[in-house]
């Protein structure tokens, strides 16, 4: 082996052996943190790979955004694909106003080439990371993103050429100390640029985006994280006014919580007494029924009582407006509006169609943490499985009663049994199989009387 093969692979194993002891930055970004075990690794560089609308550029900006807000270290942003028009427009979409973050330590650096130029003659990195070397000394900066990468690494006329200043890159960030994020787009089976970085780089992220029943359901997968475990397999992503988020539960989630012995009324006073005094405070109670079986005044009565406890709830309607859902309820003694304007229940009516179930999900969670929600109805819970497939509902019902009983929720969910699909509440959602209580309500109509049980 030549000396300087040898010292390359000393400079390998030393990168790994450093790894020992490795410490994480955390991105601010829900889920995600969970599946990287506490953050990417500081100090070392992490890729970002995935095709157009899959959040690259959502992920690298919320992370600086986390770090200049949360932490108070100042970030650098290098765009090689969008200006900063753009950019701003862009972030203004979650809520995060670069203006102000850059008055606060974040810095946008523009670093579109000038493609003329670039086909006029030769060019490598060495003037790029010169400039991102003085501005990194300027503000302090602790954490950088090379937003679209792939754009200036495809300009590049060969192979040897990327990997040269892939390796240039690579060994400039090490020096640095700073803790990089590079995001690049996969351009097929050959791509060099991609499949060099994945080598180079740390910690390697892919993110995917397919459209599944007409909605487009979004995946993140670790390919590598050297040195330390993550959560292992595909999760689901979404994108939504509080930007990237990751549907991860930890397995151990539930293992800390105390099972509760306290018993919280349902409303009804005979069903209090057929369940003992009451559904168990923090569990999961699941209600199905055909149209016409009372479920939404069931769900309703359980959120009243729990108002007249003085708790905060969430109640999710997808069937009906709350306006249309208050008015009804009133005619069965039941009256919603009243404790709405108590400020203790919060009515909310999204429309199943309007986004995947995990984006639904995410919205549910939000608004529960946001308003400090004891207990939370979702009516019907089978509206999440309109759209989309069925393993991706399942997959969200689970995580939604096992975030609500690890935050000590309680949470009543109604669900409706299709005709067409009479195994709904069976193999595909599974709902049934995970909830603590399982009503079941019916009715028999005979001799033009509809009786119920």
């Amino acid at each position: 082996m030549s000396e300087q093969g040898a010292n390359l692979v000393q400079s390998h194993m030393t990168q790994l052996s450093g790894n020992a002891g490795l410490t994480r930055v955390p991105l601010g970004v829900s889920g995600l943190d969970a599946v990287l075990r506490g953050g990417i690794p500081e100090g070392r560089t992490t890729l970002v790979s995935g095709g157009t609308g899959t959040g690259k550029t959502v992920l690298g900006l919320q992370a600086l955004v986390h770090g200049v807000m949360e932490r108070s270290e100042p970030g650098l942003h290098v765009a090689f694909e969008e200006d900063r028009r753009h950019l701003a427009a862009h972030a203004a979409s979650f809520g995060w106003d670069l203006a102000t973050l850059e008055r606060q330590g974040l810095v946008l650096l523009d670093a579109r080439p000038d493609v003329d130029a670039v086909h006029s003659g030769s060019f490598d990195l060495g003037g790029l990371l010169s400039v991102v070397a003085a501005r990194t000394r300027e503000s302090g900066a602790k954490r950088v993103v090379f937003d679209a990468i792939d754009v200036i690494l495809h300009l590049l006329p060969s192979q040897f050429d990327v990997r040269r200043e892939l390796a240039r890159m690579n060994t400039w960030l090490l020096e640095s100390g700073l803790t990089a994020l590079l995001t690049a787009k996969p351009d097929g089976a050959g791509d060099v640029a991609t499949s060099a970085l994945q080598y180079l780089v740390d910690c390697a992220i892919e993110l995917d985006q397919q459209d599944v029943a007409g909605v487009a359901e979004r995946s993140l997968r670790v390919v590598k994280y050297r040195g330390s475990g993550y959560g292992e397999g595909s999760h689901p992503v979404s994108i939504g006014p509080a930007g990237f988020s990751v549907g991860y539960v930890r397995p151990d989630a539930l293992e800390a919580t105390e099972a509760s012995n306290e018993r919280l009324s349902t409303g009804v006073e005979r069903l209090d007494t057929m369940l003992g005094g009451g559904y168990f405070r923090g569990a999961s109670v699941l209600i199905t029924g055909a149209p016409g079986t009372a479920k939404t005044t069931l769900a309703s009565a359980f959120a009243a009582s729990a108002c007249a406890r003085g708790e905060r709830t969430l109640f999710v309607s997808y069937d009906s407006h709350s306006a249309e859902l208050v008015r009804n309820l009133r005619s069965v003694g039941i009256d919603l509006g009243h404790w709405r304007e108590a400020g203790l229940l919060t009515l909310e009516s999204p429309r199943a169609v309007s986004g995947s179930a995990e984006s639904h999900l995410m919205g549910i969670r939000a608004a529960a943490e946001r308003l400090e929600a004891v207990c939370l109805v979702v009516d019907p819970l089978s509206a999440l499985v309109k759209h989309g497939s069925y393993e991706t509902a399942s997959n969200v019902i689970e995580r939604l009663v096992t975030w609500s009983k690890a935050e000590c929720v309680t949470s009543l969910f109604t669900s409706l049994l299709d005709g067409e699909h009479p195994e709904l509440e069976g193999t595909p959602m599974q709902a049934s199989t995970i909830a603590d209580t399982w009503i079941h309500l019916s009715y028999q109509a005979h001799a033009g009387e509809r009786n119920r049980a």
